[in-house]
């Protein structure tokens, strides 16, 4: 692909009060695990639809023992969304779970209502791209990429999910990869319910001893909103970013 940098380009016009600006992220304080880094999250309060909810436009290293919780991020729970991230990696993915997380709200690890995944980005133990979500009753409903992308190369990827029609899209480097539109049934929504914070580089609903899911590799332009994009809007977001170069 191409080179990054840690700078973000998007703009928009619409004029939004920020209810919380630069907020910090924080790292939760587990064991073998340490806050080796500071970045700047910002959460956005939406009076139209168009800003995200969640903005980063940094460049985050994970090392496979450190993670990152978003502040402010756990009444942030959406029925439909589009979720953008640019990663490199080049791990192998092993684990308790067999998924390396690079961002995800609710986690992987219970069927509990208010303990399902609302949304998320994962490499799977084949470094694969998945994404999707469980239902509140623990159904899962996901997406994954036919090619593999542990290349130590940046990718984007794009998630979307449309509680309207249904449509759980997964896009990588501006192409569609993978569609879910056969086993999600007419008003299948994500649990949305959980208070989990939103987590990159490890799985968001373990609170307590060490954590799995973990992700050895970088992030940048994290970028979250409560709505689907279009396949144009999509298209749009991956070219202009796309241009970046270091």
């Amino acid at each position: 692909m191409m080179n990054r940098t840690a700078t973000s380009i998007t703009s928009f016009s619409v004029v939004v009060i920020f209810l919380f600006l630069y907020a910090d992220l924080t790292i939760g304080e587990q064991e073998n695990y340490k806050n080796s880094f500071s970045n700047n999250i910002e959460i956005f309060a939406q009076e139209e639809n168009n800003l995200p909810v969640v903005k980063n436009s940094k460049i985050i290293e994970f090392t496979g023992i450190n993670y990152e919780d978003i502040v402010n991020s756990r009444d942030i729970n959406p029925n439909s969304f589009t979720i953008s991230v640019w990663f490199s990696t080049a791990m192998n993915v092993t684990g308790e779970i067999d998924n390396a997380f690079l961002l995800n709200k609710g986690g992987f690890g219970s069927d509990r209502p208010g303990f399902n995944l609302n949304y998320g980005i994962w490499l799977n133990n084949r470094e694969k791209i998945s994404g999707g979500f469980e239902t509140s009753n623990g159904d899962d409903y996901f997406v994954t990429s036919q090619g593999s992308y542990a290349d130590g190369v940046w990718h984007n990827a794009i998630l979307i999910f449309d509680d309207v029609p249904n449509l759980l899209k997964l896009y990588i480097d501006g192409v569609e990869a993978a569609t879910n539109t056969t086993t999600i049934g007419k008003g299948t929504t994500p649990d949305n319910t959980g208070k989990q914070p939103i987590r990159l580089g490890a799985n968001s609903l373990a609170e307590k001893g060490i954590i799995n899911g973990n992700y050895t590799g970088q992030l940048n332009n994290i970028q979250v909103w409560d709505y689907a994009f279009t396949k144009e809007q999509i298209a749009n977001l991956f070219n202009i970013e796309a241009k970046i170069s270091k």
